[in-house]
């Protein structure tokens, strides 16, 4: 023995090889129990695995031959606005600008204006016309008589 060294006696040793021993069995009895635990969990959860397929493939099987019908949509209210659309906009289209339509025509009377001035205008002018054309007419014959 060096002289740094410590003398251990019998009785020590054998005490702190008994406390190792003894450690060491707790830390294997609690590995077992832990591993025994982590077993148990493993296992349950294959079980409930199971039992979700179980729940799937039933749900599968349950609801493979389901066939949704949707009841045939009613168009009434949609023809029905689509008409009145339809029917504005001819309505819109028939009132319109309309294309202008040349005509000539000799009134004597306008179709708006209904004054009684204008008329008393219109058939003064009229009458001295007709008179103005006669006169025309009874000079032409006159003279035509003088002339031969």
């Amino acid at each position: 023995m060096n002289d740094q060294e410590t003398p251990m006696d019998e009785i020590t040793l054998t005490e702190m090889l008994k406390e190792i021993f003894a450690h060491n069995k707790q830390m294997q009895d609690f590995i077992s129990l832990q591993q025994q635990k982590l077993d148990e969990k493993d296992q349950r959860i294959a079980e409930l695995g199971k039992q979700n397929l179980l729940l799937i493939n039933s749900f599968e099987a349950k609801y493979k031959n389901i066939q949704v019908e949707s009841p045939q949509p009613d168009m009434a209210g949609v023809n029905e606005t689509l008409a009145k659309g339809l029917l504005t906009i001819n309505r819109t289209i028939e009132s319109g600008p309309k294309p202008i339509i040349r005509q000539f025509r000799l009134m004597l009377f306008p179709e708006q204006g209904r004054s009684t001035d204008y008329y008393r205008v219109v058939l003064t002018r009229l009458i001295w016309g007709i008179l103005g054309f006669a006169f025309l007419i009874i000079a032409y014959l006159l003279l035509d008589k003088l002339i031969k």
